[in-house]
């Protein structure tokens, strides 16, 4: 009787693991099951791996069952602050916003505290996040720890130099660094 209720809980486990590294199912959702993305390959997407705003980046952390997918939906420059006088950019710069959303479809929580984001211009000039309020596109974006199946989107906002062409946005998590082509207006 032992070895019964040994092996039952032995396949239960081993049926467990083998999931965990599937996307969850669409009913946790309530809407259609998103795509497979296949960015971060360097043939994926574009010369280098790049994706483009739109584009989904599927992404696994250090440890086993950690997997996100993260997508840049929008952009926006300037990005202008909700409160008048607040989150203003120092002179000579601008902030511009770019919308990420990000999913954790592994089989346990993602730690993400050591995630970096930056962009860079066409110069190769790297301008990492700036801390800031509300903006009038929405709020913006706060994770740590990423529950299963939990969902947040939300703007990150960038300082750049006003005459600045910003052209990629990066972000490092889960071991790897991603990137995605932007599309602004070359500066007036």
């Amino acid at each position: 009787m032992r070895r019964h209720i040994t092996a039952a809980l032995f396949l239960s486990a081993l049926a467990l693991g083998a999931t965990s590294c599937r996307p969850l199912p669409v009913e946790l959702f309530g809407g259609p099951a998103p795509a497979r993305a296949t960015a971060g390959a360097p043939d994926a997407k574009g010369p280098g791996g790049v994706a483009w705003v739109g584009d989904a980046v599927d992404v696994g952390g250090s440890g086993y069952g950690e997997h996100l997918r993260l997508t840049v939906t929008g952009q926006v420059d300037p990005a202008v602050g909700a409160r008048r006088g607040e989150d203003t950019p120092r002179a000579g710069t601008r902030r511009i916003g770019t919308r990420l959303s990000v999913l954790n479809f592994g089989g346990r929580p993602f730690d993400a505290s050591r995630a970096r984001a930056w962009v860079a211009d066409d110069r190769g000039r790297r301008y990492p996040r700036t801390a800031t309020g509300t903006l009038t596109t929405g709020r913006p974006l706060t994770w740590r720890n990423l529950a299963v199946g939990e969902q947040r989107d939300g703007w990150l906002v960038f300082e750049v130099p006003e005459r600045a062409r910003i052209v990629r946005f990066h972000c490092a998590v889960g071991g790897r660094t991603l990137a995605w082509q932007l599309r602004f207006p070359p500066p007036g």
